[in-house]
């Protein structure tokens, strides 16, 4: 018996099957049909199996694939900070490979795990990004396609800021690129759609009810159906006839809404529609309805919260190591310096090391001033916001204090600009919304809007052209 299994074993070794590119491809496209059948769980345990056999086989697009399907799967589950961290690893795997199609989409992945854990600004760095590499993209219909996406996607970022005027400009700027377009194809028609959806979803926020219908009836008119996806038009048009007081309509809407989102388990939109439904209950009258939905968000609402709580502190230690990535790599560069020259010659070795313990030491001071400095600012920068919002008459004093070149730069665009209008530019500087300005000047948003107008006007800013980016370049080389 030990004789034949030992003549068989390496037949039997032989008939493994071999793991090569082909077997790994192929392996992916089994995934793929996992993820699109909303089999999430089983789609990560085969990224972890692809994973293994393209570390084995030494396989790079394997590899990076892998590693983005991981971060994919986590990101569906919630578990941002798992997501971000295979995306680290996809980002290493793809310095070597130079594809800025993986790129791309390694960048959307990282902001809507950033969006997930309300870090909207790195969200927006990475989409913008996204922008200039899809200026490399030869197809004409990819380009438009990823440049809409990440226009898109930044608008809606800008959105949960608040900022309503720089959501509204790249929204725009998204529907500029695609109506370029002589032929919309299902996939730039979805985006179409989708951006109206925003605009109205913006306008709504604005509280401007006839905007917000213009814009979900262009969606609504395109031949275009989204499936689970449509739960924001059925949120939308639930929220016009709340504001109508046809709250009847408006709980059917919220409804339907819900289901779609149900069907998909974004979790966070079925947080949103729990909130809306109760509230539109309560307007009905309906009150033991309105306390079941209340209850309902309030349970689903603080779960999100500790899941939120855990993504955000992993995903901050994350952002500190990949800001101090480049601070290590001159550390590792400075190393290997002096061990050549410790090599070459051992006297001046001694001398380049006495040099670095001092620029060392430099360097510290430095850090500690730029940290008390940085402190400083800080302190300076919030006293000024309280003070806006208190409509401080300290505020103007203050501001100039901090920021002394601001005011005489607009002046020397300008020279008679008065003091109010200066005041004005410098609420738009601090980046407040349309609504917190007239909430802290106790004036109407329409106001706010109209005094926007003459300011750009003023300063011949450009129509296309976002004020809030306006006014920060302005003291950017002071």
């Amino acid at each position: 018996m030990v004789k034949f299994f030992i003549f068989f074993f390496p037949l039997f070794l032989l008939s493994q099957q071999r793991i090569t590119p082909q077997s790994i491809d192929l392996k992916l496209k089994n995934a793929e049909m996992l993820i699109s059948k909303g089999q999430t769980d089983h789609f990560i345990k085969l990224s972890h199996s692809i994973l293994e056999d393209s570390q084995s086989a030494n396989y790079p697009k394997g590899k990076a694939v892998a590693f983005y399907n991981l971060a994919t799967g986590y990101n569906l589950k919630y578990n941002f900070s798992k997501s971000n961290h295979y995306l680290k690893l996809m980002e290493s795997e793809l310095s070597n490979l130079q594809e800025d199609d993986q790129e791309i989409a390694m960048n959307v992945l990282y902001s809507n795990n950033y969006y997930g854990i309300k870090m909207y600004d790195e969200a927006i760095k990475k989409l913008k990004k996204n922008l200039n590499l899809a200026d490399r993209i030869a197809e004409d219909s990819v380009r438009s396609y990823i440049k809409s996406l990440s226009l898109i996607n930044i608008s809606r970022n800008y959105y949960k800021k608040e900022n309503y005027d720089s959501a509204t400009y790249y929204n725009k700027r998204a529907l500029d690129e695609l109506k370029s377009k002589k032929i919309i194809n299902s996939i730039l028609g979805t985006n179409l759609k989708i951006t109206l959806l925003n605009l109205a979803e913006v306008k709504f926020s604005e509280n401007k009810i006839d905007s917000t219908e213009f814009y979900l009836k262009a969606a609504q008119s395109l031949p275009v159906t989204m499936g689970d996806r449509e739960d924001q038009t059925f949120k939308i048009s639930g929220q016009i006839h709340e504001a109508k007081r046809e709250y009847k309509t408006a709980i059917a809407d919220y409804t339907k809404s819900l289901a779609l989102a149900r069907k998909s388990k974004a979790v966070k939109k079925i947080s949103e529609l729990y909130a809306l439904m109760s509230k539109a209950y309560e307007k009905a009258g309906q009150m033991d309805a309105s306390e079941d939905y209340l209850s309902q968000y309030n349970a689903l609402n603080d779960s999100l919260k500790i899941i939120e709580s855990k993504n955000l502190e992993n995903t901050v230690n994350l952002l500190v190591e990949e800001k101090q990535k480049p601070l290590k790599n001159k550390n590792n560069f400075l190393l290997y310096s002096i061990l050549m020259g410790m090599v070459l010659v051992t006297v001046s070795a001694a001398f380049i090391l006495i040099r670095i313990r001092n620029k060392d030491k430099i360097l510290n001071v430095k850090e500690q001033e730029a940290k008390i400095l940085n402190q400083r600012l800080n302190f300076a920068f919030e006293e000024i916001i309280q003070l806006a919002k208190n409509n401080d008459s300290e505020f103007y004093i203050r501001f100039e204090e901090v920021y002394p070149t601001f005011f005489p730069k607009l002046l020397a665009m300008v020279p008679d600009l008065q003091r109010s209008e200066l005041k004005f530019c410098a609420l738009l500087f601090l980046n407040f919304s349309t609504k917190d300005i007239a909430a802290y000047t106790y004036v109407q948003p329409q106001s706010v809007q109209t005094r926007k107008n003459r300011i750009r006007k003023r300063l011949n800013i450009p129509s296309d052209q976002d004020i809030y980016t306006w006014m920060k370049s302005i003291d950017e080389n002071r």
